[in-house]
């Protein structure tokens, strides 16, 4: 027996169209604008965070400061919740709704990305 109207498995069957009221065009945009930002800066973040552990040559790693072994283990748990929020950012859906969330969620993202720079650009002497 076969069906008239064509299902999502058949030729010529056509995705739902989207209703302009429940999907937010601007989604994209911030999406992209966010991968544009976020994907260079959590690179240049991972490649310092790579050369942090220099920062221990000269006193060696178990004699450094408190303060220098704090701010090296600090850093990359920022540089991970900058992932994390980055992740977040394309996982909202495309819903105005979650508009403001996802933009809060790329300036988290993009502040706690450029706090990885700023922990490891002033790291206190050994």
């Amino acid at each position: 027996m076969k069906n008239s109207a064509p299902t999502a498995w058949q030729p010529g069957a056509l995705p739902p169209p989207r209703d302009p009221a429940t999907y937010d065009r601007r989604a994209g945009l911030l999406r992209g604008v966010a991968t544009v930002v976020m994907v260079p800066l959590l690179m240049i973040d991972l490649f310092f965070l790579g050369l942090s552990p220099m920062a221990t040559d000269s006193c060696g790693p178990d004699h450094c400061s408190a303060a220098l072994n704090e701010a090296l283990a600090t850093a990359p748990v920022v540089w991970l919740v900058s992932a994390v929020l980055f992740i977040a950012t394309w996982a909202l859906p495309a819903r105005p709704r979650f508009r403001q969330a996802r933009a809060w969620t790329f300036a988290a993202a993009l502040v706690s990305g450029l706090m990885v720079i700023a922990i490891l650009a002033d790291l206190p002497t050994g």
